[in-house]
């Protein structure tokens, strides 16, 4: 099975298998300028709202939402691979942009064991799904979750089950109080 991680510290965070054979995923993205073009298939691993400060540090925001997934290579490049630019990020991570937008395409944990290479976390807002002016999400890919909820730049007033780091332990409420 596939395991929960910690991104935020050097020490990897083990916690359950979080994988849902029936959560797949087969979208299209690009960056924010249109050079690198991708395509996505495979399980959703994890989706959630992430507050850690890896995440939050590379995109100037938080929470970040993050759909993982497994394999690893679940993401194929389909155009502009010569615009990559892998850049190490926070911590464990290892972020891929668009050399020239600086433009999100993906992001792993670098580590040693092979299941925690296992997934690649993928960002919703790069994925093609607008209609016009409208950009909502269908269900499927909506965040289920807020994980590293302790690292928080503030409360959030939302039905999402939050998480101090990532589940199944750790729940607090939407004052990051444990519950």
């Amino acid at each position: 099975g596939f395991i929960g991680v910690c991104h935020i510290s050097n020490k990897i965070c083990i916690r359950y298998n979080m994988a849902d054979p029936n959560k797949t995923i087969d979208q299209t993205g690009q960056c924010f300028c249109g050079l690198i073009k991708f395509h996505i298939k495979g399980t959703q691993f994890g989706n959630c709202l992430c507050h850690c400060k890896a995440c939050s540090r590379k995109v100037g925001m938080s929470p970040v939402h993050l759909i993982m997934v497994v394999p690893r290579t679940s993401v194929t490049i389909t155009e502009g691979e010569q615009h990559l630019k892998t850049v190490k990020g926070y911590g464990r991570l290892e972020q891929f942009i668009c050399r020239e937008c600086g433009g999100p395409i993906k992001q792993w944990l670098v580590a040693e064991s092979p299941e925690l290479m296992a997934f690649v976390d993928v960002y919703p807002t790069t994925f093609q799904i607008s209609q016009g002016k409208n950009c909502t999400l269908p269900d499927d890919l909506k965040p289920r979750s807020h994980v590293n909820y302790e690292n928080r730049h503030y409360d959030w007033e939302d039905s999402l089950p939050k998480f101090a780091a990532f589940p199944p332990d750790g729940r607090v409420d939407n004052k990051g109080n444990p519950v």
